[in-house]
This record gives C-alpha cells, sequence and structure tokens, in this order.
C-alpha cells in the first residue's frame, strides 16, 4: 500500500452536499499521474488497493467513481465490486464500439451504474448514451457561451450531468441554473467573495472565540469559562472526553476537568473543530479537507521529529478560514493573534510550515511527490497522507455521534 498513492475528490450535489468521490490512482515515485501507465494498470491497481484496504475505508458509506478503461468493459468479470456503491466512468478516448456497448449493457444488467467521463457530444456517442446514468463535462473544454446547449441536449436524454473541474462559485452558481445536477472542483473551497466585504457580525464572533480559544496566553480557568458559555459546543466537548476516543478511564464531570485530563491541545482542536462545524452553509467536505490538511501536517512534523507539531496543525486547520468566512485569508487572520511564521505560512507558503501546507494542497490535486525539506520520501508522504484521511473520516463519524 505504501508504494501507491490513491486520491479522492469530492463530487457535489446541487445542495454543496457530498454525493461521492473519484478515485484516482496516484503513482507515488513519479509525483502525478504516471505517464508511463497505461489506463487497464491505472485502474486494476485502483480496484486491487481499494479491495486491500477496503472500499468503506475509502469512501465511507458514498459512491465510488472508478475509470473504466477498454479492457474492463470487454471484461466486465474483473470488476471485484458489487454493483451497489460505484460509479464506472468509461473514459473519453474508449473508442465505442459493438463490444463496448455490448460491455455496457452487461454491467447495466448487473446493476452497475455508468457514466461518460471528459463528454463533448459527438454522434458517435449515441448507443452509448442509452446504457448510461451520468455524463460528465469538463467545463474548461466547452465554451460558456456552448454550456446551455451541451446541458440541456443531455438533459433531454434523462441522463443526469456531472460538472467538472469547476473552479469559481460564479461557474458553480451559473452550472447549476443550467440544470448541472452534480459538481466537481475546488470551487467549494475558495470565498463566494473575496473583496470589498467585511466579515459579518455573526462569523465576526465565531472569530472572536476561536482567536481567544488559540491564544496561548489563555489560561485553563478562561479556556473552560469560554467553552462552558456556548451549550451545544460544552455538551459535545464533554461527550467527547467521556467517549473511548479520549482513552480516560475515569468519568469527567466538567470541562475544566476535561481540559486538565485531556490536555489543553486535544480541547481547544476538538472546541475549533465545533465551531467550525456550525458555520453550515458550508459543505462538509470543506471541515474534512481541513482535517485532512491539519493532521497529515501534523504527522509530516512528527516524522521529521519536529518541534512545536502543534503549530502545524493549527497552520492546517487555519488554511481554510477564508472559505469558511467568505472573506481574504488576511483579514480573517486579523482578528487572530497569530505568530508571524505561522501567517506567514498561511499567506505566503513561506518556512516549512508553508511548504507542507503546499504539499498538501497538492496531495488533493492528486499530485504527490517528495517532501525535500524532510527528505521524506513520496511513498511515505502518501501513506501519512492516507493515515490522515482515515483519521479525518473517523474524527467527523465522532463529532456526528457526539
Amino acid at each position: 500500500m505504501s508504494d501507491f498513492f490513491i486520491a479522492r475528490q469530492p463530487i457535489f450535489d446541487q445542495n454543496l452536499k457530498l454525493f461521492a468521490y473519484e478515485l484516482l490512482f496516484r503513482n507515488s515515485n513519479t509525483g502525478a499521474a504516471p505517464q508511463d501507465l497505461d489506463d487497464d494498470l491505472a485502474t486494476a491497481q485502483v480496484l486491487s488497493i481499494s479491495e486491500e484496504v477496503g472500499l468503506e475505508e475509502l469512501v465511507g458509506d458514498r459512491p465510488a467513481f472508478i475509470n473504466l478503461p477498454r479492457r474492463f468493459l470487454s471484461e466486465p468479470e474483473l470488476l471485484p465490486f458489487e454493483p451497489d456503491n460505484v460509479v464506472l466512468e468509461v473514459l473519453e478516448h474508449v473508442e465505442i464500439d459493438d463490444a463496448v456497448i455490448e460491455g455496457m449493457q452487461v454491467l447495466g444488467q448487473r446493476g452497475y451504474t455508468l457514466a461518460l467521463d471528459d463528454f463533448v457530444y459527438d454522434s458517435r456517442f449515441d448507443a452509448a448514451l442509452e446504457h448510461v446514468a451520468i455524463v460528465k463535462l469538463e467545463i474548461p473544454d466547452i465554451a460558456p457561451e456552448n454550456w446551455n446547449a451541451e446541458i440541456s441536449r443531455l438533459k433531454d436524454l434523462g441522463v443526469k450531468v456531472l460538472a467538472e473541474k469547476v473552479e469559481t462559485n460564479e461557474e458553480f452558481e451559473t452550472l447549476k441554473d443550467l440544470g448541472c445536477d452534480y459538481f466537481q472542483g475546488y470551487f467549494f473551497a475558495k470565498p463566494k467573495v473575496v473583496t470589498g466585504k467585511r466579515l459579518a457580525a455573526n462569523k465576526l464572533a465565531v472569530m472572536q472565540l476561536m482567536s481567544q480559544i488559540n491564544n496561548p496566553e489563555t489560561d485553563i480557568e478562561s479556556l473552560s469559562e469560554l467553552v462552558s458559555r456556548d451549550v451545544a459546543i460544552s455538551v459535545r466537548a464533554m461527550n467527547y472526553a467521556n467517549s473511548p476516543a479520549a482513552g480516560l478511564s475515569r468519568r469527567i464531570e466538567s470541562i475544566r476537568e476535561a481540559v486538565i485530563y485531556i490536555g489543553r491541545e486535544t480541547i481547544r482542536r476538538w472546541v475549533t473543530l465545533l465551531i467550525m462545524a456550525r458555520l453550515d452553509d458550508k459543505p462538509g467536505e470543506l471541515i474534512t479537507m481541513t482535517l485532512v490538511r491539519a493532521r497529515f501536517l501534523e504527522l509530516m512534523a512528527e516524522e521529521a521529529s519536529q518541534e512545536g507539531i502543534d503549530a502545524f496543525f493549527t497552520v492546517g486547520l487555519f488554511s481554510v478560514l477564508d472559505a469558511l468566512m467568505d472573506s481574504p485569508l488576511e483579514e480573517v487572520l486579523e482578528t487572530l493573534a497569530l505568530p508571524d511564521d505561522l501567517r506567514d505560512a498561511l499567506c505566503k507558503h513561506e518556512g516549512i510550515k508553508g511548504e507542507c501546507l503546499e504539499l498538501a494542497k497538492a496531495l488533493e490535486r492528486g499530485e504527490l511527490s517528495g517532501f525535500e525539506a524532510f527528505e521524506i520520501e513520496p511513498p511515505k508522504v502518501a501513506e501519512l497522507h492516507q493515515i490522515a484521511t482515515l483519521w479525518a473520516d473517523e474524527t467527523l463519524d465522532g463529532m456526528a455521534s457526539s
């Protein structure tokens, strides 16, 4: 498993609720999509790793979109999964001939959901369209003035339309109005408005609370009081303190006890995450990405025996505050008392923490390389990122259950 890296990219519905993940194979020794690995082998690796690790471990209860080259269409018995939780994407360069159509028909009869990838209409796809439920439009390859015609044509055929590589909120809103059902891209991780806007009063209050909780000069008594002021946060923090995840042998009866027994840093992190999670106008995947980044930076620091690993976690945690608050990051950070090195890492990707953050963002795009500053080889980087991803999923499950 450590020799390979599977990237997962979220897919959202019109309400920005997480719908599915696309799984992408990456060769950790090359740093990105392998140029010398053919589609059959890449898909075989995704299937093999997913089967070994467990599809549920990678995507939870969400569907997994998996690329399907020609061989797997003509030999559907090679697929190791039941059809319930996968969407099979027919790659754009697959030649649509009788053998492929027959394979699509067989897969459909077995209950698999099929999609066409990177679609731009051509009459050669007519026969294939009869067997697919979802069509993916690669938005940058289609002129905006043609979006409506392409989407309308597909909607008339009764298929769902997935817009991929959507990069801005404006694109998302336009494509949603035109009838797209699903969306893939980094629009969800960017603020809707980044200029000419101050923080709303309610969000400013959230930031002020976060600032106080994350201020190293806030003592235990003050921290306990801050948490106790918010009933919902204090109840969930107490639930966590008394959960098996906390690992304590005695029952915690107060917030002050929780801070003492569990530790200031753990409480600080959890309360910060709970505050972020209450911004319910944001997609849950944004919180997931936040957790993955934070834990990944922390794991990298631990692997390299760095001092102050909590600061690495904080950089990952705060790296999406602009998207959460719909304001420029520099403006948001003005409300937080952060050391200069953390501010430079967040705003400029400077210093060792900033380089770690840049690497985390690259991994989200499915790009992987070694981290020269820590001399960590790509396979280990991939392993740490996978550990962080699983930890984030488990953490969110714990937050939901508490």
